[in-house]
Formats: C-alpha cells, structure tokens, sequence
C-alpha cells in the first residue's frame, strides 16, 4: 500500500514538473505565458470536471457537494493569499496550479468513498 501510495505521489508530481518545466523553457516569452495560461485553464477545466462529478452523484451527501463547491470557487482566491505574486500582480503559476491540486486531493478525500471516481490524473 505505501508502494503504491507512493509511486502514486511521484507520478503526480513528476507530471506537475514536467509540465511546468516545459513552459519554462519556451524561448520566447509570449510563448511561456500562453503555455502557462493554457496549463492553468486546463487545470481550472479539471477541477470543474471533478466537481461537476461529485454534484451530479446521488450518493454524495449535499453538505459535502456543498463543501466542494465552495472549495472550487475558492481556488483563485486561495491562490491569492497563498502564492506570491508575478511580476503583473498575479498569483505565480507553479503555486496556482498547485492550490488546483490540492482541491482535487480534497475533493478525493472527501467523495471516493461515495464512489465517485478519482479524477486526480485525468
């Protein structure tokens, strides 16, 4: 179980790195920020995704499809008050991305056991 718990974590972040490295290295930098700014929109895409899922499940109770929608609105200011800001203002990409991240482990936590599909690596 840890094995797996583990290998799980590395696999997570690993895809995290990559991605995050892969936009780094764009050589010009109207070529980074719409690398990160559609990193960003698909991890925001994900997570509507997985909350969508937990409201349309019958077997969730509504106090925690309520608790995760407010966790879903939440991420941007989340991001806010716990990244620190880019160059324009806006919460750094790296940290935005993993305040997304830990609304998907949150709302895991809170729905596989009411059946809702792990959406953590979709």
């Amino acid at each position: 179980m840890r094995t797996t718990i583990i290998a799980f974590a590395l696999a997570l972040s690993s895809t995290a790195a990559f991605a995050v490295n892969t936009c780094d290295t764009m050589p010009i930098k109207n070529q980074r920020d719409n690398c990160w700014s559609t990193l960003i929109g698909n991890y925001q895409a994900e997570a509507d995704e997985y909350n969508f899922a937990v409201q349309q499940s019958k077997k969730v109770p509504a106090p925690v499809k309520r608790n995760v929608e407010l966790k879903r609105q939440a991420i941007s200011k989340d991001a806010a008050g716990l990244c620190r800001k880019d160059e324009l203002g806006y919460p750094e990409n790296k940290c935005y991305i993993s305040v997304i991240e830990r609304f998907k482990d949150y709302t895991y936590k809170e729905t596989s056991k009411y059946g809702v599909p792990d959406m953590r690596l979709n």
